[in-house]
């Protein structure tokens, strides 16, 4: 079978003249050349019958799932896509507090009552995974109360990594008859080697990734699975369809067909877990930073450092970057995050590791700083995000305490909502945004 990839090239190379989209008419260097549109011979993304069709057959054969759908529109397209397929307006879902924003914003445009299960902690700084019994609690409380949820939804892994146990939540839901949506974004790499934990795609009804997020895509590119005999694919595509652009980046598509080889590269990837591993021994004797060890339940390709109060996450983030040149996917209050894939080269991996170890090295002071995790709570709903009306009144930060949240309050990254609107601010929210702000020089924003 010839891949979009192959396609492509062959194309850029052909002498073909555009009197078509593009305005750049490939008369540039670089991307520009593979960069099209729906022009004959290479199908259509939103409606598609021949090589891209394939593309999908191709990447559910690599997955194992009943049905694919590549999205140009990131995990965000691939969420509002899910749950639009399953909830109809007025419906009620059950939402772990740390999805993405994008899973709330499909809540208010689909106009959903939302209830909400608490994710653990995995230790005092990281948001852990979202429980049976948390999921279960919730279900039969609603149940008791004659209301059906249609779907739950929950993000696994987490940005740092952490893993549900999406097996036994699913089969406890199925026996209910309640859909599963599962945000896998950061999980799209989790079936190439059996050291992952096992990825979430066979349990979930829906199960939405972003591509580029851990493999070699271009940014946007994401995929739709589904799973189940409960959803109906035509219908999530027809979402998908809604939620994307009608001009689809051919060079996104292109990037997925090359994912798709480069993901039957067993030594590159047996070279990946080998780095990681090496990197992981190279750290374990540090004396005042520190890893988060290797576990069965997360992933090891998310690096967590903590600073462990000797320093902030941001002073360490900014003297990996100004020293080092190595920049890190996430600052937080004490620790960094740094993402891998299996494109990351031994020489990077051993970069990083000397970094650590030489700024490990050159502490010289006492802890100065005490732990926190980050404050992901219970509020108090005063209603709806959708029922939210009237005009929004600005106030200084600190009187805002008590009052009712007229939009979203999401610290990026990692986008996950602190306060929903309709939700009443608490003390700890206003904390914690005054902390993001002094971090905004570093990347960190309120959105």
């Amino acid at each position: 079978m010839d891949s979009l990839s192959n396609k492509l090239r062959e194309y850029a190379n052909s002498g073909a003249y555009p009197f078509h989209m593009p305005g750049h008419k490939r008369q540039l260097d670089g991307a520009y050349r593979y960069d099209i549109t729906e022009i004959d011979g290479f199908d259509n993304l939103n409606d598609p019958s021949g090589i891209i069709k394939e593309m999908n057959e191709e990447i559910a054969a690599e997955y194992g799932s009943k049905a694919s759908f590549f999205t140009v529109g990131g995990s965000t397209c691939g969420n509002l896509s899910a749950i639009s397929t399953v909830a109809d307006m007025g419906d009620t879902i059950i939402v772990a507090r740390n999805c993405h924003k994008s899973v709330f914003n499909a809540i208010y445009l689909r106009k959903l009552n939302a209830e909400y299960v608490l994710p653990s902690m995995y230790n005092s700084l990281l948001i852990g995974e979202v429980t049976l019994q948390s999921v279960k609690a919730k279900v039969e409380e609603l149940l008791s109360n004659s209301i059906r949820p249609k779907a739950v939804i929950i993000t696994s892994p987490t940005y740092e990594g952490v893993v549900s146990d999406i097996k036994s939540i699913s089969e406890y839901l199925h026996s209910e008859e309640i859909v599963l949506i599962v945000d896998s974004a950061h999980g799209a790499h989790l079936h190439l080697d059996g050291t992952f934990p096992r990825d979430q795609v066979g349990y979930a009804d829906i199960c939405v990734m972003s591509a580029h997020k851990t493999l070699p895509v271009l940014t946007g590119g994401a995929i739709v699975h589904v799973n189940s005999e409960l959803i109906d694919e035509k219908n999530v595509f027809r979402y998908i369809s809604m939620y994307q652009t009608s001009s689809p980046s051919y060079v996104i598509m292109e990037s997925m067909s090359c994912a798709l080889e480069l993901m039957h590269e067993k030594a590159r990837i047996e070279g990946y877990i080998a780095n990681l591993r090496r990197f992981y021994a190279a750290c374990k004797d540090l004396s005042h930073l520190s890893i988060e060890p290797i576990s069965d339940k997360r992933d090891m390709g998310k690096i967590v450092i903590y600073t462990n109060g000797y320093m902030s996450g941001d002073e360490l983030g900014r003297i990996l970057r100004e020293q080092y040149k190595l920049e890190t996917e996430m600052c937080m209050s004490n620790y960094v995050l740094a993402m891998t894939s299996l494109m990351d080269t031994g020489s990077a991996f051993d970069r990083l590791s000397n970094a650590i170890i030489k700024i490990d090295g050159s502490i010289n002071i006492s802890s100065i700083e005490e732990m926190e995790a980050i404050p992901i709570s219970e509020h108090t709903k005063k209603c709806e995000p959708y029922q939210v009306t009237g005009k929004c009144v600005n106030k200084p930060i600190d009187d805002c305490i008590g009052e009712v949240a007229f939009e979203a309050v999401v610290p990026y990254p990692p986008g996950i909502p602190l306060v929903m609107p309709g939700e009443v601010i608490t003390k700890e929210d206003i904390e914690y945004i005054k902390k993001v702000d002094n971090l905004k020089e570093l990347g960190c924003y309120i959105v």
